[in-house]
């Protein structure tokens, strides 16, 4: 039996075992469920609103839409400059234009044009048109003329439309009102006026321009005279200034002239190269003529008159050696030969002495020519440097001075060119269609209003049903109890008048609990509610007849002891009951008695303890559970409602099986949840509710599907 009471929670675990298609399917059954058993009040609200919007049609005042086009140019038509000067705007500067443009039409001051112009101020007609009240009287500081000028403007901009079809450079331009005469010529006056604001800006624009362009021509020709007059003072303080085609050829250097600094700069370097390979030879040579022997240079021995003078010396020395052969030193030819040899020596060496001194002299020269060229060399170099920073600055005010002259002369040319076509431009905004007088109401639209009315009928519904369903958990049919609590519902028991129920309500229900369990019908059966006056003791009682009538030995249990009914359903009036038999006072058999029912007997409840939970809660139960499950073939026990007490929760676990009896349209809140968790954390085994009270036509079909 616990497997029939948990057979929803095995169903979700399936659904949750087959994965997400599965529960979004098993979600889509229920909201349709949900919405079939509420199906009235989604039927009644799409009605209600299908009426409502049948009533605004016919009640609503029919409006008229005029519509009038105007395309917008990037550059206007004729103006200065727009022909090779013109680039092609960016879709940023496109996007950028049009905004402007939508801005201009909503502002104020086009509002006062067309006011202006069609004289709607003191006009019934332009109210009547727009289904206002003409303004009869001032208010706080503003006159009456006031007021109806500031709701003449209003009303203006609450009735203009505007829209850009698509990325072109077309404006619509619509107006709305209930008259359509009014509404095409209050957009043509917009078009007119948006014309005519864009050419009155344009003729601003360009006599604002040429002002400013006059301006900043005097301020050009007083630069270019200022800096042709600084460039004649500078040129005569520094000795004039070079001739204006010293650079001709595009950018090629003239020649240098001769005698120029740049030329005796150039002479010098060449000299002070050669100074300087002449002072390095030079030093060679001393350096040479210093470390070696004087008669061993080249100089020396290349000299005519020192090779003449060594000739001699040879010729003394040869004479020398003769003489020697044949006389002695102390001969005085002896000593005129030695003589004349040293004379020879000291000769030649005073001669190699002073070719050496003239190697050093011609040194010193050397040296002393590089200085004295490399100090020309710089003196020259400063005077350069001062030339070409007097170059430099010459060329940076002639460079000004063209500046200038090309600035001036741009700025003529183009405010001759503002000043001969002045007058003579287009406006950078074109007509293109003129608004006709509407033939057909613009609004209301009956297809339209129709099908806003019935989706607007249909999500209320929804919306409806859905409220219905989340705030209001009671149970009225065999779907509302699966969902509010997962049980079958073994069937459903209408209201009547009479306290005794037909018979043949009960015999189907009664045949359903012979199926309650894997053996047949339980052989106890516990029968309670969440609340009281739910209709379980009645429910109890037809229950045993209609078992007692399939040829069932049924036992009742008035277990309901603080509250006992049983025994006056069956008009007895006992003497002993179940209280006595727990406490030990009687015997079950003792205790039972008959109902005048074939079949059926009460174990009754005569006097009310003062705690039935606690005698409840004691072993003698299970004795009187037991003696009644040998003799009879079920036993119905009759409980008290399970919220707020005990005893249904003990009943239920010592009974096989439990049936809760559920009252139509009653259970709220979650009561009737928190009810069956009470049974089944007991360790009840619930098999089914029986819905009783049912009223209306759903009775005949929840007792059909959930029987």
């Amino acid at each position: 039996m616990r497997e029939a009471v948990r057979m929803i929670p095995e169903e979700d675990a399936m659904l949750a075992r087959e994965g997400h298609p599965a529960r979004m399917v098993a979600a889509a059954r229920r909201s349709w469920a949900i919405v079939r058993r509420h199906r009235v009040i989604l039927f009644v609200t799409m009605a209600l609103s299908v009426l409502a919007g049948l009533i605004f049609i016919l009640m609503a005042t029919p409006d008229y839409r005029a519509t009038a086009s105007v395309e917008v140019e990037d550059v206007p038509a004729g103006a200065a400059g727009a022909g090779a000067t013109q680039r092609p705007n960016a879709p940023g500067d496109t996007e950028s234009l049009m905004q402007t443009q939508l801005e201009v039409l909503r502002s104020r001051a086009l509002a006062e044009d067309v006011a202006r112009e069609l004289a709607l101020v003191g006009s019934r007609t332009f109210f009547d048109g727009m289904n206002r009240k003409r303004p009869e009287q001032g208010a706080g500081s503003l006159s009456q003329r006031q007021v109806e000028q500031e709701t003449v403007l209003k009303l203006l901009q609450d009735g203009l439309d505007i829209d850009l079809p698509g990325k072109s450079r077309i404006i619509q331009i619509s107006f709305t009102s209930a008259n359509p005469v009014l509404s095409a010529r209050v957009a043509n006056s917009y078009a007119d006026s948006l014309i005519r604001t864009d050419l009155k800006r344009g003729f601003e624009s360009g006599v604002q321009a040429r002002r400013f362009l006059l301006g900043e021509l005097e301020g050009a020709r007083a630069d270019l005279e200022r800096a042709e007059r600084d460039l004649a003072v500078y040129a005569a303080r520094v000795g004039g200034a070079p001739p204006p085609d010293a650079k001709e050829g595009g950018g090629e250097e003239a020649p240098v002239p001769q005698g120029s600094v740049t030329a005796r700069l150039a002479q010098l370097n060449a000299f002070r190269a050669q100074a300087s390979a002449d002072r390095i030879a030079a030093a060679k040579k001393w350096e040479s003529a210093r470390l070696s022997s004087v008669e061993t240079l080249p100089e020396v021995l290349n000299n005519g008159a020192m090779q003449q003078l060594m000739a001699q010396r040879a010729e003394a020395r040869a004479e020398l050696v003769r003489q020697r052969q044949f006389r002695k030193d102390d001969h005085p030819e002896m000593r005129e030969a030695r003589a004349r040899l040293a004379a020879l020596d000291d000769q030649a060496q005073a001669m190699a002495n002073t070719i050496r001194a003239s190697l050093k002299e011609q040194y010193d020269v050397a040296v002393h020519g590089e200085k004295q060229i490399a100090s020309e060399i710089r003196d020259l170099e400063r005077q350069a440097l001062v030339e070409r920073g007097r170059d430099v600055q010459v060329g940076i005010m002639e460079r000004q001075v063209d500046t200038y002259r090309l600035l001036h002369d741009s700025l003529l040319q183009r405010y001759r060119d503002m000043a001969s076509q002045a007058g003579f431009q287009a406006g950078r905004i074109q007509p293109l269609d003129r608004a006709a007088v509407p033939a057909r109401p613009s609004s209301p639209h009956v297809g339209s209003a129709m099908l806003i009315a019935s989706l607007g009928g249909l999500l209320l519904g929804l919306l409806l049903v859905g409220l219905r369903h989340v705030f209001d958990d009671a149970v009225t049919s065999a779907e509302t109890l699966g969902e509010r609590v997962g049980l079958p519902m073994l069937g459903s028991v209408p209201v009547t008048g009479d306290r005794a129920q037909p018979q043949e309500i009960f015999s189907p229900i009664a045949s359903s609990l012979l199926l309650g369990s894997v053996e047949g019908l339980p052989r106890s059966i516990l029968v309670t509610s969440a609340q009281e006056g739910e209709g379980k003791s009645l429910t109890l009682n037809a229950l045993a007849r209609a078992l007692a009538a399939l040829g069932k030995k049924v036992l009742v249990v008035d277990a309901d002891m603080r509250r006992p009914v049983q025994h006056r359903l069956f008009g007895l009036v006992p003497a002993i009951g179940i209280s006595e038999v727990m406490t030990g006072q009687a015997r079950v058999e003792d205790a039972v008695m008959p109902t005048g029912v074939a079949g059926l007997s009460i174990l009754p409840c005569a006097a009310i303890p003062p705690n039935p939970g606690e005698l409840l809660a004691t072993p003698a139960l299970d004795g009187v559970m037991s003696h009644a499950r040998e003799s009879y073939d079920t036993v119905l026990i009759d409980a008290p409602p399970i919220l707020g007490l005990a005893d249904a929760p003990l009943l239920a676990a010592k009974a096989q099986a439990t049936v809760l009896v559920v009252e139509w349209g009653r259970n709220h809140h979650g009561g009737l949840r928190v009810a069956v968790e009470r049974l089944r954390r007991a360790g009840g085994s619930i098999i089914g509710g029986i819905l009783t009270k049912q009223q209306g036509r759903a009775y005949d079909y929840d007792y059909h599907r959930g029987g």
